[in-house]
């Protein structure tokens, strides 16, 4: 009797943990093709627990630092709700988070698919640095991004060994500094190249990617970009994974990142999580059954959760 009460003390206690998670919506390897267009593939509003130490942050989200191209400098924490980024400092680098791996991505990312963040600006070293969600990353030099960058303007391109091919055109609002810039037509100011604009202002980065048209960029819902050039490099990167980067010199806050299936403007909601049973019917009924079970010797293994 008595190893009996230790056997449900400890499956209580299991079932109290907190869990370790991280943003992934759909279990196990995902084929866009058999769900519904905006269907969440990842959701992640950095809500539900605090965390200042970087290294514990990236594990209860479950990214991982990639520093086989460039050392991880950032400090990424979670707090009061959002993705705290520093690395806006002396001797800082451009700094790599794998969030979701291509094993998990590729029957995602082999089709029409959108993502969207929200990000603040904090300060930066000068108007050209940024962060930003890579697509189709190989770990190490070549992945396709939009880098909306703290001076109010912006590109949308492809990084390819050392290299930048834009895919956006000289016109494209991304890359204006006139009354026709992305920051102008959102906030009603005149473009100013020599100061970090968009410091304390929070937009929202939107990108539809489409197989056919490639990339196309809306920030605060003002289509910022489209894929008008260098089309012969579209969907020739043999990757799908997607890794979150800070560039060196930039401090930021992140928050709601989500990845949804097909091109619409925003997702479908999460299904309603189903009612839970009550602790004195259907959870004691389980408890005492794994008890049971544990108690005539069979094996059992608790998972832990955030």
């Amino acid at each position: 009797m008595k190893n009996l009460k230790l056997i449900l003390c400890g499956l209580i206690l299991a079932g109290m943990a907190i869990p370790a998670a991280a943003g992934v919506v759909q279990e196990g390897k995902v084929n866009a093709a058999k769900l519904e267009e905006g269907t969440l593939i990842y959701v992640e509003d950095f809500d539900g627990f605090t965390e200042t130490d970087c290294d514990k942050a990236l594990e209860k989200l479950g990214w991982k630092k990639v520093e086989d191209f460039s050392p991880f400098t950032a400090s990424y924490t979670v707090e009061n709700g959002k993705l705290i980024i520093k690395n806006n400092k002396d001797g800082s680098k451009d700094s790599y988070a794998l969030m979701m791996d291509s094993d998990y991505l590729k029957n995602v990312c082999n089709q029409d698919y959108t993502y969207e963040y929200e990000v603040t600006y904090k300060g930066a070293a000068n108007t050209t640095r940024y962060v930003s969600l890579l697509c189709n990353y190989d770990g190490m030099n070549n992945y396709n991004t939009v880098d909306m960058r703290i001076g109010g303007d912006g590109y949308n391109q492809t990084r390819r060994e050392g290299q930048w091919p834009h895919y956006n055109g000289t016109t494209d609002p991304i890359r204006q500094k006139d009354d026709l810039s992305v920051f102008t037509q959102l906030f009603g100011t005149p473009f100013n190249g020599d100061a970090l604009q968009l410091v304390d202002k929070t937009i929202t980065i939107r990108v539809e990617t489409s197989i056919e048209n490639g990339p196309v960029v809306y920030v605060n819902d003002l289509k910022a970009s489209e894929m008008l050039q260098n089309e012969s490099l579209w969907q020739t990167i043999d990757a799908y994974a997607m890794a979150f980067k800070a560039s060196h010199s930039i401090d930021a806050e992140v928050d709601n990142i989500k990845v949804w299936t097909g091109l619409s403007d925003e997702p479908l909601p999460l299904p309603e999580p189903e009612p839970e049973a009550s602790a004195s019917t259907a959870d004691m009924t389980a408890l005492l059954a794994l008890a049971a079970a544990a108690a005539a010797g069979v094996a059992f293994t608790a998972s832990k959760k955030r």
